[in-house]
C-alpha cells in the first residue's frame, strides 16, 4: 500500500499571487517562487461542494381513460465548490530565506492581498493542490508549560487547482 509520509507535506505560498503550474514542493524553479511554511506541522486542505433540492411534480402520460398524474419528484444537484486550506505551527520569531514565516502570514492576514497557495508533498508521484485566496484568520496560541503554536486558515477564491 502506498501511502504519504506527513513529513512531507507543506503548505506553499506566493504572496505575490502568481499562478502555478509546477509542483513547488518537487523543484526549486517552480514558477511562481512558492515558500512553504517555516515550522509547520499540520496541513490541510478541504474542498466542500454545496448541494441543493429540487422539488418538482412529474408529469405522466395520459393511458386510454386515465388523465395525466403528477407524481411528487425531488432531485439533488451540485452547486459551488468551496477550498479551505489550514495551516498549524511551533511559533517562532525566527526568519530563514525562502520560507514564509509566522510575522510575514500574520503581515498578509492584515495585509488583506490575494496570495497563491498550495498543499504539496515532496514525494516525486504527488501532485499539488491549491489555487488564490486570501488568509481569512491568524491565530496564536500558548499554554502553562507548553510549546506556542499558529495558525492560519486560507479561502480560494475559486475552483481548486491540481498539479502533478
Amino acid at each position: 500500500m502506498a501511502t504519504i509520509n506527513a513529513n512531507t507535506v507543506a503548505i506553499y505560498v506566493d504572496a505575490a499571487a502568481g499562478s502555478f503550474s509546477t509542483n513547488p514542493a518537487e523543484t526549486s524553479t517552480a514558477t511562481p517562487a512558492l515558500k512553504p511554511v517555516l515550522y509547520s506541522s499540520s496541513a490541510s486542505i478541504t474542498v466542500n461542494n454545496a448541494t441543493y433540492e429540487t422539488n418538482y411534480k412529474k408529469a405522466t402520460a395520459s393511458v386510454s381513460d386515465a388523465a395525466p398524474s403528477l407524481a411528487p419528484t425531488r432531485a439533488y444537484n451540485v452547486g459551488t465548490t468551496t477550498t479551505s486550506i489550514s495551516l498549524e505551527g511551533m511559533a517562532s520569531w525566527a526568519t530563514l530565506s525562502n520560507t514564509m514565516d509566522m510575522k510575514a502570514i500574520f503581515d498578509e492576514v492584515i495585509g488583506k492581498a490575494q496570495v497563491t497557495v498550495c498543499w504539496a508533498s515532496t514525494d516525486t508521484n504527488g501532485s499539488a493542490y491549491g489555487g488564490k485566496g486570501f488568509f481569512t484568520s491568524f491565530e496564536i496560541s500558548s499554554g502553562v508549560d507548553d510549546f506556542a503554536t499558529f495558525s492560519a486558515q486560507i479561502e480560494l477564491t475559486g475552483d481548486p487547482e491540481v498539479v502533478a
